[in-house]
């Protein structure tokens, strides 16, 4: 089974205050799994790890069996997609459109003419086609969130890493987002959310952690 595997992992950016200590906890890739913490409990710094973007950390990280460390970024992007939480830091391009063909070309090697189809199907999903040849700046924060999430409609069969997915979003949107990864859960594909708004996701959830005193500690329960 294709997962993510954490073992004995601990992270400190001094010495003196360690975020995480011997953590170990297991993402399989067919799985919704669900993690909270207090602000500053090392979420994002989590899936900075996990993404390969954080590499001063203690313990073992492997992707499918293979040691995080020494898989490229190329490599790691043909299995995960991470959105940051902040909007801006997930673009890469000018405007929408730009931005979302690099996603394309940058990491499918099957890239063609019909994924032009593709992302204009998932533009429309999303509400957003009208503002895909804006720049970015005239964009607004909500609006920017939108392109992240069409984004991960692009590398629907990779395991998304998604840190705070729906902050930004109308209830309309968090509703189709919720919807789709209602869709996902069908289909066994998993992902990783690191989220404040656990009420939002209820109806997905595979497993529940709580980062509490610099451990993943694993909550029994359906939420």
């Amino acid at each position: 089974m294709k997962s993510i595997k954490i073992e004995d992992l601990s992270f400190a950016y001094r010495p003196e205050i360690p975020i995480f200590t011997d953590a170990s906890l297991e993402l399989p890739f067919n799985e919704i799994t669900f993690i909270k913490g207090a602000n500053g409990s090392g979420k994002t710094t989590f899936c900075r790890i996990l993404s390969g973007l954080e590499k001063r950390y203690t313990g073992l990280i492997h992707i499918n069996g293979l040691d995080i460390k020494s898989v490229s970024f190329t490599e790691r992007a043909k299995s995960i997609i991470y959105l940051k939480q902040e909007p801006l830091s997930n673009v890469v391009a000018a405007t929408p459109d730009e931005d979302l063909t690099l996603w394309q070309q940058g990491f499918n090697e099957n890239f063609d003419e019909s994924s032009s189809q593709l992302r204009k199907r998932v533009m429309d999903k999303l509400k957003i086609n009208h503002l895909r040849d804006k720049p970015f700046w005239e964009l607004s924060g909500g609006q920017i969130k939108r392109i992240g999430l069409a984004a991960l409609l692009l590398n629907y069969d990779k395991y998304w890493i998604l840190d705070e997915p729906i902050a930004g979003l109308d209830n309309t949107l968090a509703r189709i987002f919720i919807e789709i990864l209602e869709e996902r859960k069908a289909l066994g594909k998993g992902c990783l959310i690191i989220s404040h708004k656990e009420n939002k996701f209820m109806n997905v959830i595979d497993k529940y952690y709580l980062i509490e005193n610099k451990i993943f500690e694993r909550i029994m329960r359906k939420i």
